[in-house]
C-alpha cells in the first residue's frame, strides 16, 4: 500500500489545486496532486501501474480535481478522513458499456499476504469470489464457495446431516481424523477447529467484500491448519465518509418440495463524520426441505419436507478514526444455522427421478449450529511501518440428535428380529437417539508490523500470535424406552494454547525480478480430560487426563517471480503446510497391558508450484493459472490396534498432483465468461497397516475414504450477455454450468485384505449441474429470475452404510430443480 503524504499546510485543511497538473503516468500525477492540495493519498501502487492521468487545470477543487485526474483508469476514490483520499479500483459495474470497444477487466485486490496488493502481483494461486459473483451465483455458505472453486471439495456424512463430521478440503488435503486441514478465517479471526463431531463452523456470506480461495498451504501468515490451503471471508467494513445501502430478497419453489424465501439489509454511515462509522447487516433464509420422513413400517408420511431449514446472520461493526494515522474497527457478529431433519435419504427406497426421496429413521435429527464472535481490529501508521493488532473472542455452540438405531442393531445388538437385516427395527420403541453437544470458546489475539507500501526494493511483514481453544463436547446415547440409563455416555474438556511468530519479505532486486522468503515458528501446549460411561460402554477408561506439549514444524515459503511488465507475471514457489498432532483416548480397561501411543505428531506438507498470471489482448483476458506437487508425510490415519482399539498415528505417506485454472474474458463489450478449472490426483504412496495385520490403505489408492474422495477433475463454465433495452436499464441473461468428474479409484476399502472392506462402497459420480438466469439491471439494481439445477439432477452423493454389503443406503443429492426471482438494491 502506497502511502503519499502531505507536503507542508494542513493535513485537516486540504485547499484547491495549486498548480496545473499535465497528463502524464499517474503515479507521477498522484505525488503532484498530493504535493498541490495536502492531501494524503492511500492506494495500492501496482493501481497505478500503467496508467497515464488525465491533464488537470490549476484552481479546481481537490475532489473535482481528483475525479478528472483518474477519468478513464478504472479507478475511483473515497474520503477516509477530512486530510486522507484511498484510491481504489472502481467497483464492478452492473451494466458494461454499450458503445465502447476499449471495454475492459477490472483489476481485483487481496489481502492474502496480510497487505493489500493486487491479485495479478501475488505469486500464489488465489480464487476470488468477488460480492458480485456471489449474488450472480446465488451463493449463500461454504457448499457454494466450494462448488465453483477449482481444486476445493467439501462433504458432510451421509449416516448424519450436514454440519456433522463435515470436511473441507483444498487439493487433496483432507481431514479424515485429526485436525483440520484448511484454514478458515473471517477477516483475520480463525475460526477453524480441530476434529469433533461437528468439525468446523462456516461463514454466511451475505454482506461480504469478497472471498478468497487461498490454495497450497499457508504455513508462514496463517499458520496451524492451514496445510492445504485457507478460505477468508472478508467483510464490507464501515465508512466514516460515504453512506451505502443494501436490500437483498429472493422467493423461490423446489419441485417436489417447499417454498424457500430469503430477505437481508445491510447500511453503513457516518455517525460523526470523519471520525465514527458504522455499518450493520442482517439476513434471514429459509428453505423449505425436499426430503419426507416416512414411516419405515407403514411407507406413510411423517413429516413432509422435514429437511426444512433456517439460517440467521447479524452483523455490526464500528470504524473510530481520531486522526488520519489511526482506525479501530470493532465488530460483533452472530450466526446461527438450523435444521429441522436431515437431507439424507434412503437410496434404495427412494425414486429421485420420481421426485420421491424418503428417510425412514425413527427419529427426527435436528441440528442447530451458532457462533457468536467480538473482535477489535486497530491499524495505526507509524511512518516508517504500518502497525496491525487484531484480537477476537470466538463463542460457538452446537447440538444435534442423531438415530443410531440403525447402527446398534448391527453393532450392539445383533438385530431387531427383522428379515430385512439386523439394521431394520421393528417398533419406534427400539430407537436408539444419540444426542449430541459442543462448545468451543477461541480467544486469540495477533500484532504485527509490516513496511507502509512497495515504495522501495523491499517490503517486509514480521508478527506474534497467540490463541487458546476450549472445547467441551458430550455424547448421550440410549434407549428411547429408558433415557436415564445412557448406553454410551461420554463428555470432556480440551484446552490447546498456541504461541507463534512470523515474518515475510519481498526483495526486488531488478526492475523485473523479486523472490520472497518466511518463515513461522510455534508451540502448543494441550490437556483435557474424559469421563466414559454406559451398560454399551464397559471396556472405555471411566475417567482420564492427557497433556501434551510440542514444538510445532518449522514452516518457510520460498517464491521467486519474475514480471516482464504490468501485465504478465510467472513465479515458482515452496511452501510447507501443517496441521497440529493431538492426543489419543486410554485404552479399554479389558486390553492386555501394552500402552499405545497417547499422543500423535503434526503431519506437515511440501508443496511445490509454479505459476503464471497475465492480462492479455488490452486486459479483456485474465488468466491466472498453477501447477503443483505435494508431497504428505506421516499423514494422521485412524488404525487400530491388536485389540481393537481405535487410535490416531502419523501411518501415512501420500503426494497430490494437479492444476488449476481461474479464467475471465470480455468476448465483447456484452458477453463476459468466466472458467474455473481444476484437475487433481492425490493418492497414499505407501501401504499401511494396523498393529495386527490388518490393511489399512494400499499404496497407490485414492487419499480420503470412500466415499469422501475428491473429483479428479472440476469445472464451472459461466457466462453472461448483457444488452440494453431503455434509457439506464441492461438486459442481461447468465449460464453457469458446474461439472464435477467420478473419481474411479482405486481404493483401500474395495481390497478384501482391508479392515473397512466393503465392495459396495463407491465414489460419487459424475455430476453436471445447469443454472439459468433472466434479468434486468438499472443503475446499481438488479432483477432476475432464476432456475438452478434446470435439468433437476438428483445423483446419489456420499453413500454409505452401517455394515458392510447392508441394503440399507443412506446418501443425499443436489436440491432439486428450484425457480425463483431475486432482487438486489444498492444506494
Amino acid at each position: 500500500m502506497a502511502a503519499l503524504p502531505a507536503v507542508g499546510g494542513s493535513p485537516h485543511a486540504p485547499n484547491d489545486l495549486s498548480t496545473e497538473i499535465p497528463a502524464q503516468p499517474l503515479q507521477q500525477a498522484l505525488v503532484a496532486f498530493a504535493n498541490s492540495t495536502n492531501l494524503h493519498l492511500v492506494y495500492v501502487s501496482q493501481l497505478a501501474v500503467g496508467k497515464i492521468s488525465q491533464s488537470v487545470p490549476a484552481g479546481l477543487a481537490a475532489p473535482d480535481g481528483l475525479s478528472r485526474l483518474l477519468a478513464g483508469t478504472g479507478l475511483t476514490y473515497e474520503f477516509l478522513g477530512p486530510g486522507t483520499i484511498k484510491i481504489l479500483a472502481r467497483p464492478s459495474a452492473k451494466q458494461p458499456a454499450r458503445d465502447n470497444p476499449e471495454v475492459s477487466l477490472d483489476e481485483i485486490v487481496v489481502s492474502a499476504m496480510k497487505r493489500d496488493e493486487l491479485l495479478s502481483t501475488v505469486p500464489m494461486s488465489i480464487s476470488v469470489l468477488s460480492a458480485d459473483r456471489l449474488s450472480d451465483s446465488g451463493i449463500n455458505d461454504i457448499r457454494g464457495v466450494a462448488a465453483v472453486s477449482a481444486g476445493v471439495e467439501y462433504n458432510f456424512s451421509s449416516q448424519f446431516g450436514p454440519g456433522i463430521l463435515t470436511d473441507i478440503a483444498i487439493r487433496g488435503i483432507s481431514a479424515q481424523k485429526g485436525g483440520a486441514t484448511t484454514g478458515l478465517y473471517i477477516d483475520d479471526t480463525p475460526i477453524q477447529m480441530p476434529h469433533s463431531v461437528f468439525n468446523n463452523p462456516y461463514a454466511l456470506t451475505f454482506d461480504l467484500a469478497r472471498v478468497e480461495v487461498l490454495r497450497g498451504p499457508q504455513g508462514v501468515l496463517f499458520g496451524r491448519s492451514a496445510e492445504g490451503g485457507a478460505v477468508r471471508f472478508i467483510t464490507n467494513e464501515p465508512s466514516t465518509t460515504t453512506t451505502s445501502e443494501l436490500y437483498h430478497s429472493e422467493v423461490s419453489v423446489t419441485e417436489h418440495g417447499a417454498a424457500n424465501y430469503e430477505a437481508g439489509a445491510a447500511a453503513g454511515a457516518p455517525l460523526i463524520a470523519d471520525v465514527l462509522g458504522a455499518r450493520i447487516s442482517a439476513w434471514y433464509r429459509h428453505d423449505g426441505g425436499y426430503v419426507d420422513r416416512i414411516d419405515p413400517f407403514t411407507g406413510a408420511t411423517v413429516d413432509e419436507n422435514a429437511n426444512h431449514s433456517a439460517d440467521e446472520l447479524v452483523r455490526l461493526d464500528f470504524a473510530f478514526e481520531p486522526d488520519d494515522r489511526l482506525r479501530i474497527v470493532p465488530g460483533f457478529t452472530y450466526q446461527s444455522v438450523s435444521l429441522h431433519d436431515t437431507p439424507t435419504f434412503y437410496a434404495n427406497q427412494s425414486a429421485p427421478s420420481m421426485g420421491v426421496l424418503d428417510n425412514g429413521k425413527l427419529l427426527d435429527q435436528p441440528s442447530i449450529d451458532q457462533f457468536r464472535m467480538g473482535s477489535v481490529r486497530m491499524t495505526a501508521r507509524l511512518g516508517g511501518a504500518n502497525l496491525t493488532v487484531v484480537t477476537s473472542y470466538f463463542d460457538r455452540t452446537a447440538a444435534a440428535t442423531v438415530d443410531q438405531t440403525n447402527a446398534a442393531g448391527v453393532a450392539y445388538f445383533g438385530g431387531f428380529g427383522n428379515p430385512l437385516g439386523p439394521e431394520f427395527p421393528t417398533s419406534y420403541s427400539q430407537a436408539i437417539p444419540s444426542l449430541l453437544s459442543e462448545h468451543q470458546i477461541q480467544e486469540s489475539a495477533e500484532m504485527r508490523i509490516a513496511s507502509p507500501g512497495p515504495s522501495g526494493p523491499l517490503t517486509w511483514l514480521g508478527g506474534v500470535f497467540y490463541s487458546r481453544l476450549k472445547e467441551s463436547s458430550t455424547a448421550d446415547t440410549f434407549a428411547i424406552t429408558a433415557p436415564s440409563n445412557p448406553g454410551i455416555l461420554t463428555d470432556g474438556d480440551d484446552i490447546t494454547r498456541e504461541i507463534s511468530i512470523f515474518g515475510y519479505g519481498r526483495w526486488s532486486f531488478t526492475s523485473q525480478w523479486s523472490a520472497g522468503a518466511g518463515m513461522r515458528l510455534g508451540w502448543t501446549r494441550t490437556g483435557g480430560w474424559s469421563r466414559n460411561g454406559g451398560f454399551a460402554n464397559t471396556g472405555a477408561v471411566p475417567y482420564a487426563t492427557s497433556s501434551d506439549r510440542e514444538t510445532l514444524p518449522p514452516t518457510p515459503r520460498l517464491d521467486l517471480s519474475y514480471q516482464p511488465d504490468s501485465l504478465n507475471l510467472f513465479y515458482a514457489a515452496v511452501a510447507r503446510g501443517f496441521r497440529s498432532g493431538g492426543v489419543n483416548s486410554n485404552r479399554p480397561i479389558e486390553c492386555d497391558g501394552s500402552a499405545d501411543p497417547l499422543a500423535y505428531a503434526p503431519d506437515s506438507v511440501w508443496s511445490f508450484e509454479l505459476g503464471a498470471k497475465n492480462q492479455l489482448f488490452g486486459n479483456r483476458l485474465q488468466l491466472n493459472a498453477s501447477i503443483f506437487d505435494i508431497r504428505w508425510p506421516g499423514v494422521q490415519l485412524y488404525v487400530y490396534d491388536a485389540c481393537g482399539h481405535g487410535l490416531t498415528t502419523n501411518a501415512g505417506e501420500a503426494r497430490s498432483l494437479g492444476f488449476d485454472l481461474d479464467m475471465e474474458a470480455m468476448v465483447t463489450e456484452r458477453l463476459r465468461v468466466t472458467l474455473a478449472l481444476g484437475m487433481l490426483d492425490a493418492r497414499y504412496v505407501r501401504t499401511v497397516r494396523a498393529a495386527n495385520g490388518e490393511l489399512i490403505v494400499d499404496k497407490g489408492t485414492v487419499v480420503g475414504g470412500v466415499p469422501s474422495v475428491p473429483a479428479p477433475w472440476d469445472a464451472t463454465l459461466s457466462a453472461r450477455y448483457d444488452w440494453p433495452l431503455v434509457h439506464e436499464v441492461m438486459g442481461f441473461v447468465r449460464m453457469e454450468e458446474i461439472v464435477h468428474s467420478h473419481n474411479p479409484g482405486p481404493y483401500s476399502e474395495l481390497d478384501p485384505d482391508n479392515i473397512n472392506y466393503d465392495p459396495s462402497l463407491r465414489a460419487d459420480p459424475a455430476t453436471d449441474l445447469l443454472n439459468l438466469q433472466l434479468g434486468v439491471t438499472w443503475r446499481s439494481s438488479d432483477i432476475r429470475v432464476f432456475v438452478d439445477n434446470a435439468l433437476d439432477s438428483q445423483p446419489d452423493l456420499q453413500r454409505d452404510v452401517d455394515a458392510a454389503g447392508s441394503p440399507l443406503v443412506y446418501a443425499y443429492t443436489f436440491k432439486p430443480r428450484t425457480i425463483g426471482v431475486r432482487a438486489n438494491w444498492r444506494f
